[in-house]
């Protein structure tokens, strides 16, 4: 299993799409930086708030940048060999299908953390340019926690591009399902349906954007439904499927 792991994370790391990771991560804290510098000099007398100034960004990657670039990132983990024709090579060795999925699935873990806090760093870095309030242990604390809930709760909508990637046997179809994520979720997080949305139902989990519907029971029972159905047609498709290179 430790070597299907490590596999699966050179394959990443010498794949073409490692250089997204820092573009997915700078464009949100590059216009979230923008964006103070200019209220800043608009009006001299501004002064950053780290609480805020964090939450723009958890705002930026968690309605446009996460759902777009996961979806992406993680169609061409599960179907790169699909579009190489090296699936057969994959699936013949002494590990079985269920191993090789999860090995993708644990290699997913590192690349959204990477994403997550390199853009996070970006964004406190920014923040020292601007006249800025002090930097506690509680904002920090706080400003940890909610990344780190982002990071589960992006973890548990995986599965559903899996499945797309692998019916597909590319990551095209995965790409178009977080252009329609984004999409849809800019309707529905205005209406009262933002906790039964699995794209939406972060936005109030993390950053509590309608106080009156944010309900965790409901949030957690819509992301774990979210999480384990796809994982579980994952799981019997990429095992009973005739998956072929040709």
């Amino acid at each position: 299993m430790f070597n299907l792991v490590a596999c699966e994370w050179i394959k990443w790391r010498r794949s073409r799409m490692l250089w997204l990771l820092v573009i997915g991560a700078l464009l949100p804290a590059a216009l979230n930086f923008a964006v103070m510098l200019n209220r800043y000099n608009y009006d001299r007398t501004t002064v950053l708030h780290w609480s805020s100034y964090f939450g723009d960004n958890l705002m930026l990657m968690t309605m446009l940048m996460c759902p777009t670039l996961f979806s992406l990132l993680i169609g061409y983990m599960f179907a790169r060999e699909f579009q190489e024709r090296t699936v057969n090579n994959l699936l013949t060795g002494p590990e079985s299908r269920y191993q090789v999925l999860a090995a993708k699935f644990i290699v997913v873990i590192p690349v959204m953390t990477a994403v997550l806090l390199l853009s996070m760093l970006l964004t406190w870095a920014s923040g020292y340019i601007i006249p800025h309030d002090s930097m506690t242990l509680s904002i920090l604390g706080e400003t940890l926690g909610k990344y780190g809930l982002l990071l589960a709760l992006q973890f548990a909508l995986a599965p559903i591009s899996a499945a797309v990637a692998i019916l597909g046997r590319s990551y095209i179809p995965a790409m178009g399902l977080g252009v329609f994520a984004v999409i849809s979720e800019l309707t529905i997080m205005q209406s009262k349906y933002i906790m039964y949305y699995p794209w939406s139902a972060p936005l109030n989990l993390v950053l509590n954007m309608s106080p009156e519907l944010n309900k965790a029971s409901v949030g957690a029972a819509t992301m774990s439904i979210a999480f384990l159905l796809p994982l579980l047609f994952v799981l019997i498709y990429f095992r009973r499927a005739d998956v072929h290179s040709g």
